[in-house]
């Protein structure tokens, strides 16, 4: 990908593009619905690479918010992605944490310290999760190929809204599928109602007529008891079906494509048996709409695949995906990237790939999981491998303040003073006022006025009436005080002249606040760097994390016994991955070493490396805790 000057940035930030208007009916309405007549352009920045450094075509990894990437992405990929799957979130009025334990086979004290990370809030108003999607749909159609399908990952929260939803931006006539993944596990019976054990996944085609698709088949037991089951004198597993069963014209189809042979005039032997096992054979069976033969993460405590990040997908479900409607160096991408799935099966299925996420965490999940599966394959150096083995990560818009939604979130609730409120459309409340923190990610415009207003009347019977008006209307005691990250230009007049409910409503910009807010503190490291004779020797002698300690000293106040704390007695323990870039350019990082070591590993602390010839370099060290908080530092030498 060609780097933009940053002198061209302001000039290509402002380019638009058009965006094709939904397909029609059905339509489903709510409260603010708005959709995107065109997209405003956003320039990204490289800021990382991994793998082959010369690889002549990257495969891309995104922070930033879905929409600003999409934006940018229509530019350059528009009409040019080949499958879409993304797991957006799914209305589950949940908080998801990721656990995360310090280091290490022996840690002082029985607790493994294990710490909670919150990752993302799944917790939205119905309006703004329906428009949230809506934008983001109608930008993927634009990126999708004529021959391109999109699987939507949802379950019954929502699924009923997100199908009217796909109705409506593909069109009803391109539905393909419903998928419905039946997984194993405890679910979450009650007396009212069955156990939840299904998702859906709604497969949608840009033009059904021409997506691409091949069929799939899953391998099934079934014993040799079963008269019809047998062997041949040539070898061949078979069973055999009456010749009604299938019309001449299948049959023939069938011999074709080496499925069918014939044994005589009333039958045909079916070719369905690929293996002989002890006691039967292994049968293959077409892959229908109801997938049973793939168990969720959650059933398999030990997986190796397992990040430890919430609502994982195994990378089963998504090799069937990807392998029923892609062809090797087809162009694969997900949105809502999460711990980074559909890009690592993508990756080893030899496609290329586009990921996303506004969470760091996700990206950062991603990043360590992606670069171990192609070091895994520059050291296979698999034949005939159509895909990429190098990966840019880039920024779209400027996203270092906070590593997710969630965090950001609670760090200004905490800055503010706010006292948390569970279960509420507001956030919490500060003296008189209830507070609500719109998405920080963007700026408040009018469509969040006006859910705001409707709230507030909703729950007006819980403020308490202080007056009335001249006018003989209710003026309350209780105001409410919104907080963002920026406004547009017309919001304060907006909410000026449609609030009408007697409650007082202010708007608090972190933008203008921030001067006096104390945000998270950067974790601090000593880093001993030395060149001589062309060898560069770089050693981790100390590293600390604030938050990351701050967070173990509140879990081990909840355990009694002082024994049994958790006690760090290794800076390495609390260090989940090292990357050195021996020649940093100012720019872009290009980690020639990495250290990412296994779940109950720790990091070696001293790297070498051998410069070819004398010179200046600019060494760049990235250290990640096993939080995910960064610290980056660079150094000069001489060699």
């Amino acid at each position: 990908m060609k780097k933009l000057p940053l002198q061209s940035a302001t000039k290509v930030a402002t380019q638009h593009f058009a965006i094709e208007q939904a397909k029609g009916r059905p339509m489903l309405q709510w409260v603010g619905k708005k959709p995107i007549e065109s997209v405003e352009y956003y320039p990204a920045q490289e800021k990382e690479i991994y793998g082959d450094k010369s690889a002549k075509d990257f495969n891309k990894l995104f922070w930033g918010d879905n929409l600003q990437v999409l934006s940018h992405l229509v530019k350059e990929y528009r009409g040019q992605v080949d499958l879409i799957y993304i797991d957006p979130p799914f209305d589950s009025r949940v908080e998801y944490v990721k656990k995360v334990k310090i280091r290490g086979e022996k840690i002082e004290g029985e607790r493994q310290g294990v710490l909670e990370e919150k990752q993302y809030n799944d917790i939205w108003e119905k309006d703004e999760y329906l428009q949230f999607m809506y934008e983001r749909l109608l930008l993927m159609r634009e990126v999708l190929s004529d021959e391109g399908s999109i699987y939507l990952h949802c379950d019954w929260h929502r699924d009923a809204y997100i199908r009217l939803l796909m109705d409506e931006v593909f069109g009803a006539d391109n539905f393909v599928n419903e998928i419905i993944w039946k997984y194993e596990g405890p679910g979450s019976p009650s007396k009212t109602r069955f156990a939840q054990k299904h998702d859906v996944i709604y497969r949608y085609a840009k033009d059904a007529k021409r997506c691409k698709s091949y069929e799939l088949y899953y391998r099934e037991f079934v014993s040799d008891k079963d008269a019809n089951f047998g062997e041949d004198e040539k070898g061949r597993f078979f069973y055999t079906l009456p010749k009604g069963d299938y019309s001449d014209e299948n049959i023939e189809k069938l011999e074709k494509e080496g499925r069918v042979y014939r044994t005589s005039k009333d039958g045909i032997r079916i070719k369905y048996f690929v293996e002989k096992v002890k006691g039967g054979f292994m049968k293959d069976l077409k892959i229908q709409d109801v997938w049973t033969d793939i168990p969720s993460l959650g059933l398999t405590a030990n997986a190796l695949e397992k990040t430890d990040y919430p609502t994982q997908k195994p990378e089963a479900l998504l090799e069937r995906i990807i392998k029923a409607s892609s062809n090797e160096g087809d162009l694969v991408m997900d949105c809502f990237v999460g711990s980074g799935t559909t890009c690592a099966v993508a990756q080893k299925l030899g496609r290329r790939w586009i990921g996303c996420d506004i969470n760091l965490g996700a990206i950062q999940t991603s990043t360590k999981r992606l670069n171990q599966i192609i070091a895994d394959q520059q050291q296979d150096k698999t034949k005939n491998f159509k895909g990429s083995l190098g990966f840019k990560v880039l920024n779209v818009n400027d996203y270092d303040v906070f590593k997710n939604e969630l965090e950001a979130k609670q760090i200004i609730m905490e800055m503010y003073g706010v006292e948390p409120i569970k279960r509420t459309y507001f956030d919490g409340a500060l003296d008189k006022n209830f507070v609500k923190v719109m998405p920080l990610n963007r700026v408040l415009n009018k469509m969040d006025i006006r859910s705001l207003i409707k709230n507030v009347n909703d729950k007006i019977d819980g403020f308490t009436v202080k007056t009335k008006s001249k006018a003989g209307d209710p003026v309350y005691d209780e105001g409410v005080l919104v907080i963002c990250s920026g406004t547009e230009l017309d919001v304060w007049d907006f909410l000026k002249k449609e609030n009408k409910t007697g409650v007082m409503i202010d708007v608090r910009d972190i933008n203008t606040d921030k001067k006096n807010l104390i945000f998270k503190k950067k974790p601090e490291a000593k880093i001993a760097v030395k060149a001589k004779d062309k060898k560069l020797t770089v050693e981790l002698t100390d590293f600390y994390s604030p938050i990351l300690m701050r967070k173990l000293e509140i879990e081990n106040e909840k355990v009694l016994k002082k024994d049994q704390q958790a006690k760090v007695g290794d800076f390495k323990q609390i260090i989940d991955s090292v990357a050195v870039d021996v020649d940093y350019n100012g720019k872009l990082f290009n980690a020639e070493i990495m250290d990412l070591p296994e779940k109950k590993e720790i990091i070696k602390a001293k790297y070498e490396w051998a410069y070819p010839k004398q010179g200046d370099y600019t060494i760049a060290v990235k250290i990640v805790d096993v939080l995910g908080e960064e610290y980056f530092e660079t150094f000069e030498v001489k060699a």
